[in-house]
């Protein structure tokens, strides 16, 4: 998979994704977060969480850091965040799922066969809302025991 990303980098392609995308993601305003996340969401469910963050980590940092040191921290738990919960939004966007469905169907004691339209069913709401709570907290907008924005 890492030989395969890097071929892929090599391209060109994500860096001129990145161009285009870039002055609409950046985490200096709400919007650009939400762009930022809509970005890493599609993605990862185009090309797995892992690939995401290996294709878009640099850019993304080096584009928060333009704005400040802490802007680049949270870059980072903007694309881990978001990355990782987007893994759930379908099927293909986590290599977990694809193989705990295998198991599931293979089960001689369940065989439950999980389709792409029933994982979906649950991933799409769920994905939106566990994203929609975390990113205000990532962001500092609001404060929690669990986090702090000072980070």
């Amino acid at each position: 998979m890492f030989i395969t990303v890097n071929g892929f980098d090599n391209t060109g392609i994500p860096g001129a994704f990145w161009d285009v995308m870039e002055p609409h993601a950046r985490i200096d305003s709400i919007g650009g977060v939400a762009v930022l996340a809509v970005v890493i969401v599609v993605l990862s469910n185009v090309t797995s969480n892992v690939p995401t963050v290996l294709l878009l980590g640099s850019r993304m940092a080096a584009s928060a850091a333009s704005i400040s040191g802490g802007s680049e921290t949270r870059a980072w738990l903007i694309l881990a965040w978001v990355s990782t919960v987007a893994g759930n939004l379908t099927l293909f966007g986590s290599a977990a799922n694809v193989i705990v469905c295998e198991q599931a169907r293979r089960s001689q004691l369940f065989g439950y066969n999980l389709s792409f339209w029933s994982h979906l069913r649950f991933g799409l709401p769920s994905t939106i809302i566990v994203i929609a709570i975390g990113l205000p907290l990532i962001r500092g907008e609001y404060e929690s025991p669990f986090f702090s924005s000072s980070m």
